[in-house]
């Protein structure tokens, strides 16, 4: 009986053993130092490996980072100094977190942010119900365009002086949103202004 107890103490003390923290750090070409600094905390946090790249927020894609959060399995934890080291903005954040909790994979910045799926359920509930108002957000505003835009044309007014994009980039646009992106993350890949981005998409819906 004793030796069960001993073995089963010595399993959970190897699981625990076996979870890692990787870390995250990310830096814009001229700040060299900065990087530097925040790999030398994140080791110094307990960080087993660090990715880090120069980069700027706004890209897209980030190779590193998705290096980073491949690496990690059930129970380990990503830490980076501050959210937006990682993250362009709240929906990719919350993207991530969502991500990151469905995978029992622990989120920590040094700044005092955390999340965690063992937190509790209510937090993780938090973060999805979050997500969800985000996204909300982003299809009431087009709901409200394509609404006022047909308003506009049944009463044959004219819609106005707007500017024109090539066909090529209106067919960019209008797949690039089939394929899911958010308006923001169009703006991004195209360099379209995003009226213009909205203007093309609920013209599509309504042709």
């Amino acid at each position: 009986m004793t030796f069960k107890f001993k073995r089963k103490r010595l399993l959970l003390s190897e699981k625990i053993k076996n979870t890692k923290a990787i870390g995250y750090a990310r830096a814009t070409n001229n700040e060299y130092e900065y990087l530097e600094e925040q790999k030398k905390i994140l080791k110094e946090e307990g960080c087993s490996l660090v990715f880090s790249e120069f980069i700027s927020l706004d890209e897209e894609t980030k190779p590193e980072l998705n290096k980073a959060i491949n690496c990690l399995s059930k129970g380990d934890q990503l830490i980076i100094t501050q959210l937006d080291r990682a993250f362009k903005n709240k929906k990719e954040c919350l993207r991530t977190i969502n991500k990151l909790i469905n995978n029992d994979i622990k989120l920590r910045t040094l700044t005092g942010f955390f999340a965690a799926n063992n937190t509790s359920k209510a937090n993780s509930l938090i973060f999805e119900i979050l997500y969800e108002l985000d996204n909300l957000e982003d299809n009431s505003l087009g709901e409200r365009k394509k609404e006022q835009l047909l308003r506009r044309k049944l009463s044959g007014n004219n819609l106005g002086g707007r500017p024109k994009i090539s066909p090529l980039k209106e067919s960019l646009v209008i797949r690039l949103r089939n394929e899911g992106h958010s308006y923001r993350s169009i703006r991004s890949q195209t360099g379209i202004a995003l009226s213009t981005i909205r203007r093309v998409i609920l013209e599509g819906e309504l042709t």
